[in-house]
């Protein structure tokens, strides 16, 4: 088994020049793959860990992670890093069978293993049918009140921060964030908002009480409905939340502005042309709307197992060509697009920082045990390691239903005008200061 692995990955790995690390196997034997000192080193300290990496890609490799039977020497991130630089060989090598012939018929099973460990971190996730994608958006945001406070920012936004430095804190990145949003959407006082996938609502709130817009959200999750009318109500807003999908919302009338920040990748491949159809329809005559997704390089059915089964069932992200190709089959004009990749990693990284810092805290409040922090852990750091690496990225696309009414000529305005004066509001309420949902828990 030793010398087979060795064989099969000094040929398959041949072309690699990427950051040099070290493959430890349980008996004690290494590989060095790369030119120079290891950056990092992955030891399988089990044949089973090694077998279900390569027959079962990160489903086998980050369930290995969270039985310790795989162990990374250095950073998780970085290491995850390593191997999408890694993964891009491999996808560089694909006549191995002719030139490898006395490995057959072992081989194509290796390098398809591999390829697929590698591949599969691009956390392109398996699509669901409407009928599934509440239970998998409950499943994920479900998980309670009080374990999201721990990892996000204090508005609980689940999209990317917006950073004006690198070191900038994550408070102040999604906060800035929610600015570039509503500068960008030219809201102006009177408007109608819909939020697809409003998440806890601090967007809407944010339009409502800076430029006197009306705003509806569409969650499917109850919890997230729940935190918003007491927030709307404790600030006395014109914010309205559903316990809907986009699709059962009645078009008639339409809405001056609509936003999506992440909501399409829980469409699936299967929902996603339904998914702008809505937003066709939904959009008023010269409205605008923002859309902004986690994408990837080419749009594919490749699910992540271990994401899909652990994290995000039913997630999947398209290419910038397929989020501009569908607008512009639907008459919808790309106003804007900016790609938000290196915002994303850093948000990652923060929400891995902070998920590390309160890991104590998380397991003794939420009462999960081991196994699920180091799922979370493992997530985490592969969404770092895949925005930073760019096997991921990360799109905001503005868009209009035809010639937009009162939108900005140019692009500086998004960026440099002040916002409306703040009037006086209540502060904002972390969501873990909820406890029975009728009242404020009392600080």
């Amino acid at each position: 088994m030793s010398r087979w692995v060795k064989e099969a990955t000094s040929r398959l790995l041949e072309r690699y020049d990427g950051t040099p690390f070290e493959l430890r196997l349980w008996g004690g034997e290494r590989l060095r793959l790369g030119a120079g000192a290891p950056a990092f080193a992955v030891t399988f300290r089990t044949r089973r860990a090694l077998c279900e990496a390569a027959l079962r890609g990160t489903l086998g490799l980050g369930e290995a992670y969270v039985r310790r039977e795989v162990t990374f020497d250095g950073d998780l991130e970085d290491s995850l890093a390593g191997l999408f630089q890694l993964a891009r060989s491999v996808r560089s090598v694909r006549s191995l069978d002719a030139r490898l012939p006395h490995l057959a018929p072992a081989l194509p099973s290796f390098e398809r293993g591999l390829s697929g460990v590698l591949d599969a971190l691009r956390l392109g996730l398996l699509s669901g049918a409407a009928k599934r994608e509440r239970l998998a958006v409950e499943r994920h945001y479900g998980l309670g009140n009080d374990f999201y406070p721990l990892y996000l920012d204090r508005r609980l936004q689940t999209s990317c921060g917006y950073f004006r430095s690198p070191g900038e804190a994550l408070d102040d990145a999604q906060a800035h964030k929610i600015s570039v949003v509503a500068r960008k959407l030219a809201l102006r006082r009177g408007q109608r908002l819909l939020d697809l996938g409003c998440g806890w609502g601090h967007l809407m709130f944010h339009a409502a009480e800076t430029y006197g817009v009306q705003c509806l959200g569409i969650t499917l999750c109850e919890n997230q409905a729940r935190y918003i009318r007491e927030q709307a109500a404790a600030r006395r807003l014109p914010v309205e939340v559903r316990v809907m999908g986009c699709e059962d919302l009645d078009g008639d009338p339409r809405w001056d502005r609509l936003v999506s920040l992440g909501s399409m990748c829980h469409a699936g491949a299967r929902r996603i042309e339904v998914f702008y159809d809505r937003v066709k329809a939904l959009l008023a005559e010269g409205g605008v709307c923002l859309l902004e997704s986690v994408t990837r390089e080419q749009e594919s059915p490749r699910t992540d197992p271990f994401v899909q089964k652990h994290i995000f069932p039913g997630y999947w992200p398209p290419s910038v060509q397929g989020m501009a190709a569908r607008a512009a089959a639907r008459g919808l004009d790309v106003l804007d697009a900016e790609n938000l990749r290196r915002h994303s990693a850093l948000t990652a990284r923060c929400w891995r920082r902070n998920f590390l810092d309160n890991r104590e805290k998380i397991e003794r409040i939420t009462g999960f045990d081991g196994a699920f922090l180091r799922t979370w852990e493992f997530y985490l750091a592969c969404a770092a390691a895949a925005f930073r690496s760019g096997h991921l990225g990360a799109v905001q696309m503005v868009l209009s239903n035809g010639a937009p009414r009162d939108y900005p000529l140019a692009r500086e305005p998004l960026y440099a005008a002040e916002e409306p004066s703040l009037r006086d509001r209540a502060p904002i309420v972390p969501a873990v200061q909820f406890s029975a949902w009728g009242a404020a828990a009392p600080s």
